[in-house]
């Protein structure tokens, strides 16, 4: 939840090109600095050697394949082509460009551009299925044993976790296990949207998004669990409900047929909201109150690999700068969230609150705000003239009041 010399050797010079030159049938005087053209041959030294000329290689007549049109795989497309039985046969179906014996669905750059086939693979460790049983959409992730994301997929599995609301987890669907392949396994999660795909609306959606990443941590924390790289790349969405037709796994602007989208909702609270998932918990801690380690997306100031940090306070680092980045660096009009980032984000860890107590002060800073407030459009940083503003302003208000009327939309289980 892994992915910069040169020797002189003596020589004719080629000719001058200047863009003043005469044309070709007026010779120009030369000067005593400008060598003349190829055909007044240089004097050598006593001591230098002419250098041999290369033959001239023979022109290739061998037509040139076009790896686009040919639609070649990379190495790495090719080991998951070779996987691609095995995971047939544990109930998950990769697309068309990574079944054996694949050949391109077109023959043009045109028909190219439009080909669902066409879309190659973005990280080299994750990539799309179909679960065979139900047809919904997987996203197939290959870690390297042990891995802490196995062992705490696996606990949320256990007793009530998976069932609590509080739980923000992106669930473990299932673990692949090959015999030919001891050191790896492939997890199978449900397929999640960027949080910024498209960002939130309003004022509201950024309270529901706090609300619920601040509920998620507390989650974990009570389970002993330190996430150590929540930042807001490692927040995802459940998107469904705003793009009814679903959307390509390797291209966010596509349908899973590879077409262009068209059709979605144009917000968040349109649809009756949506639910946030913390993902990739390949550095979190289970049972662990001190650790070390500088990996992650937050230079936190603690960070070291040597003298040991608490992770929990790290997490509140990091999910306050979360907000920070994602909120107040990217909109005007955010400074309901300003008192709640400083509250998280003391260079000190022992300044900064335990999640519950983060909980608390949102809800604080939350039951103070106006219905007028929350209907209010987030504004982009790019100035815009007053009078735009003003009508944008009241035209997103009154859609979100008709929005309010709307039953929220009921989904499936997300697995």
């Amino acid at each position: 939840m892994a992915e910069q010399q040169l020797a002189a050797v003596p020589g004719p010079l080629p000719p001058l090109h200047h863009p003043l030159a005469a044309p070709e049938s007026i010779p120009l005087p030369l000067s005593p600095t400008i060598v003349a053209s190829e055909s007044i041959p240089l004097p050598l030294s006593p001591t230098t050697v002419a250098p041999p000329v290369p033959p001239i290689a023979p022109l290739d007549s061998t037509p040139q394949r076009d790896p686009i049109l040919d639609g070649t795989l990379n190495d790495i497309e090719q080991l998951w082509v070779n996987r691609y039985n095995f995971l047939k046969e544990r109930g998950y179906l990769l697309r068309p460009r990574y079944r054996p014996g694949w050949t391109p669905s077109w023959t043009t750059y045109k028909e190219q551009s439009r080909a669902e086939d066409a879309v190659p693979i973005s990280l080299p460790h994750l990539l799309d299925a179909t679960r065979i049983s139900d047809n919904k959409p997987m996203v197939l992730k290959i870690v390297t044993k042990p891995s802490s994301e196995i062992v705490i997929g696996q606990f949320l599995l256990t007793g009530d976790l998976s069932n609590d609301p509080r739980n923000h987890c992106i669930p473990l669907v299932d673990v692949l296990e090959d015999a030919n392949d001891p050191e790896h396994a492939i997890l199978v999660l449900p397929l999640l949207r960027r949080l910024d795909s498209p960002g939130p609306a309003s004022i509201r959606e950024c309270v529901s998004l706090i609300e619920q990443t601040l509920e998620g941590l507390a989650f974990l924390h009570e389970h002993s669990i330190a996430h150590r790289d929540c930042a807001w790349g490692n927040i995802m969405m459940d998107a469904r409900a705003m793009f009814p037709e679903g959307w390509h796994p390797q291209g966010y602007l596509r349908k899973p047929d590879g077409q262009l989208i068209k059709n979605r909702s144009p917000s968040r609270t349109a649809v009756g909201d949506v639910r946030y998932f913390f993902i990739d918990f390949g550095i979190s801690t289970l049972g662990e109150d001190q650790t070390v380690g500088l990996s992650g997306q937050e230079l936190a100031p603690e960070l070291s690999e040597e003298v040991p940090y608490n992770p929990y306070k790290l997490d509140i680092y990091i999910l306050g700068m979360a907000y920070q980045k994602f909120f107040v660096e990217r909109h005007l009009g955010v400074d309901f969230v300003k008192p709640l980032i400083s509250y998280m984000t003391p260079a000190a860890p022992e300044d900064r609150p335990s999640a519950a107590e983060a909980v608390e002060r949102f809800k604080s800073i939350r039951s103070n705000m106006t219905e007028y407030q929350l209907s209010q459009r987030l504004w982009p940083l790019k100035p815009e003239w007053i009078g735009v503003r003003i009508l944008k302003d009241a035209y997103y208000r009154y859609c979100d009041r008709q929005w309010a009327k709307k039953p929220k939309n009921e989904l499936e289980p997300l697995v």
